[in-house]
C-alpha cells in the first residue's frame, strides 16, 4: 500500500508542481488529481484541459517519483445525475466521466472516482436502475479508455449497506466498473470491517478517512482527523489487505493548519495505517 493525497488537500493556488514538490516533501507516494470546473484552482483539470497540461502532469511524475493512480472530481454534486429520467441530466454526468476518462488516460492514471445519487422524484430501486442501464451503455467507452471506474460510497443515500453495492455492481456486470471505498464514511452507521467482508472483490481505490461518533454506538458524529475517530483501523485494515494493495488516499482538508502541522501528521498516521494491514510504509 503507498501514502496518498487528493488534491483537494493542496491550497488553490498551488500550482503542479507545487504539490507534487510538497507531496514528496513530507513522504507521500501518490496524489490523487481532481476535475473542476473553470480555473478555481491551479492544480485541477477541467473539460478543457490540453495534452499540453498532460504532458506537464507525466514529466511532474517522474521528477518528484510521485504516483497518479486516480483522478476525482466533486462536479457531481452540482450537475449531472445517471439515474435521473431526464436525460439532458444524465448527459451532463456522463460529459464529466468523459472528461475524467481523457485525464486519466492523458496522464496514465488506472481509475477514476465517480458519484452516483438518487432521483427523488423516482426513488431507490429505479434510480439503481436507471444507473445499471448508463454503465452498461458505456461498457465499450470505458474499455476503450483503458480506466478503471470506481463509484464511491458518499453520504447521498445511494450506497446505505453493501447490499446496495453489490446489486448495482453486479448489475453493471463489467470488469472495468467497481467501487471506490471510502472507509470513512461507512462509520457513521456501520463498522468498516462490516463491509469489506461483503465488498472486498469489488475495490478498485480507497480514500481513508475518520469518523468521530457523538455517543458511544453508531449515531451521529463528524469528521475528524485520521486515527481519533471511531473506525477500527486494526481490525479493517488486514481485511482490506486480503483484496486491495493500492494507494490509500486521504481526503481530507488542511483547513486552517500550517503545512508544517498538517501533512507530516497525515503523513504519519497513513503509514501506522499501513502498518496495521501487516505492510510497511515505503
Amino acid at each position: 500500500m503507498k501514502k496518498s493525497i487528493n488534491a483537494g488537500a493542496f491550497p488553490s493556488e498551488m500550482t503542479f508542481e507545487d504539490i507534487f514538490k510538497t507531496a514528496k516533501e513530507y513522504g507521500f507516494e501518490a496524489i490523487e488529481l481532481t476535475v473542476s470546473s473553470g480555473n478555481k484552482s491551479k492544480h485541477t483539470f477541467n473539460h478543457e484541459t490540453t495534452e499540453e497540461t498532460f504532458a506537464e502532469v507525466k514529466s511532474l511524475k517522474a521528477k518528484y517519483g510521485i504516483d497518479v493512480q486516480s483522478v476525482s472530481s466533486g462536479l457531481y454534486w452540482s450537475s449531472g445525475a445517471f439515474a435521473s429520467e431526464n436525460l439532458e441530466k444524465r448527459e451532463e454526468a456522463l460529459k464529466i466521466l468523459r472528461t475524467q476518462l481523457r485525464c486519466a488516460s492523458g496522464i496514465g492514471a488506472e481509475a477514476i472516482l465517480v458519484v452516483t445519487n438518487i432521483d427523488n422524484e423516482i426513488g431507490l430501486k429505479k434510480s439503481f436502475d436507471n444507473t445499471i442501464e448508463v454503465f452498461r451503455s458505456m461498457k465499450d467507452e470505458i474499455a476503450a479508455s483503458g480506466v478503471k471506474v470506481g463509484i464511491e460510497n458518499v453520504w447521498n443515500g445511494f450506497f446505505s449497506s453493501p447490499y446496495d453495492i453489490k446489486y448495482v455492481l453486479d448489475g453493471i456486470d463489467d470488469p472495468n466498473v467497481g467501487l471506490y471505498f471510502d472507509m470513512g464514511n461507512v462509520v457513521e452507521f456501520a463498522d468498516t470491517d462490516w463491509w469489506i467482508d461483503m465488498i472486498g472483490k469489488y475495490i478498485f481505490k480507497v480514500h481513508v478517512k475518520d469518523f468521530k461518533r457523538t455517543k458511544a454506538y453508531r449515531s451521529g458524529g463528524a469528521f475528524c482527523d485520521l486515527l481519533e475517530g471511531d473506525l477500527n483501523w486494526e481490525k479493517a485494515m488486514p481485511l482490506l489487505a486480503k483484496y486491495y494493495d493500492g494507494p490509500l488516499t486521504a481526503e481530507i482538508s488542511q483547513g486552517d493548519r500550517s503545512a508544517e502541522e498538517f501533512y507530516p501528521k497525515l503523513s504519519a498516521s497513513i503509514g501506522k495505517i499501513i502498518e496495521m494491514a501487516g505492510g510497511a510504509a515505503i
